[in-house]
């Protein structure tokens, strides 16, 4: 039979369209098979081999990954993983940590290194596993080349990692592939994460732009159109937290209380500004905050 050359085009199509459903996983049926792992927090089958999720806590956590074959755990949070216990399961760890505000080169060219080095089945997690994960996930599939541009931000909208996080998606937009020949950083289990300092001095650039949006009125200021001050503050609230979190434990439970009041405190100047209260409404939460700030630095740093 000789098919006419509109008939052959259709049949092409139809078989590309097979083959490409053998490729990406039916998130239906995917996302109710993941329901039978409920340790695992914000679980996402992302592609084939990669699945996003929360911090695994305690064995059953681990137990679980195994079920589901994962080999190697990625983490791209700032907390030490818990080595011992992914060992236990016969899994292995690696720390690649990310911050809220974009994903540095260094991470983007350890995932690399990543997808190069190791056959997966990969878990790639974060705190909760909405917002870093996924995108860790993303640049390792496009570093993989299982996803192209448009199918990195869909992976983001599937897991649904906030806009207000701009760093991170447009980290993933941009992302380029390094060359096959590229040197890659080495893969370690325990990352060397940022100092207090050093992420203190994170903190204070988001304020400062904070207060140069102050000047334009709570708005986006003429000068730095790239600043959203809804963002910025976003950014010190995580900053707080995270330092909170992670680094605050050899200064004592005074100043992790300090921390955790200027989390709170830079949530509720943050939601202002998200409500488009009034200017004097945003200015008294903003004031709150800088108290608050003052207080911590005149007894643990001036």
């Amino acid at each position: 039979m000789i098919l006419h050359p509109r008939n052959y085009l259709l049949l092409l199509a139809g078989a590309c369209c097979l083959w490409t459903g053998c490729l990406q996983p039916r998130h239906d049926v995917a996302d109710a098979r993941l329901e039978a792992y409920p340790a695992l927090q914000n679980l996402l089958l992302v592609t084939g081999r990669f699945y996003s999720g929360g911090q695994p806590d305690g064995d059953g956590a681990f137990a679980q990954l195994s079920q589901l074959g994962v080999k190697t755990i990625v983490s791209v949070d700032g907390a030490t993983p818990d080595v011992a216990a992914a060992r236990r399961h016969g899994l292995d760890y690696v720390h690649i940590p990310i911050g809220y505000d974009g994903v540095a080169e260094e991470a983007g060219l350890s995932l690399a290194r990543l997808v190069r080095d190791r056959g997966g089945p990969f878990y790639i997690h974060c705190h909760h596993g909405q917002h870093r994960a996924p995108v860790a996930a993303a640049i390792a599939c496009l570093a993989a080349g299982d996803v192209d541009g448009s199918g990195a931000l869909k992976i983001l909208e599937r897991a649904g990692t906030s806009r207000e996080y701009a760093g991170l998606w447009r980290d993933v937009e941009n992302y380029q592939v390094p060359a096959k020949d590229a040197e890659l950083p080495a893969l370690v289990e325990v990352a060397t994460v940022e100092s207090l300092a050093a992420a203190m001095a994170k903190i204070d650039r988001a304020y400062d732009n904070v207060k140069l949006c102050r000047k334009a009125n709570w708005g986006t200021p003429y000068e730095h159109p790239d600043l959203n001050p809804a963002q910025e503050a976003l950014l010190v609230k995580e900053g707080l937290r995270e330092s909170a979190r992670n680094l605050a434990g050899e200064y004592g439970d005074e100043f992790k209380r300090w921390l955790t009041e200027g989390e709170f405190l830079a949530q509720e100047f943050e939601d202002s500004l998200k409500a488009d209260s009034a200017e004097d409404e945003i200015s008294r939460k903003f004031q709150a905050l800088q108290k608050s700030c003052r207080q911590c630095h005149d007894k643990h740093r001036n």
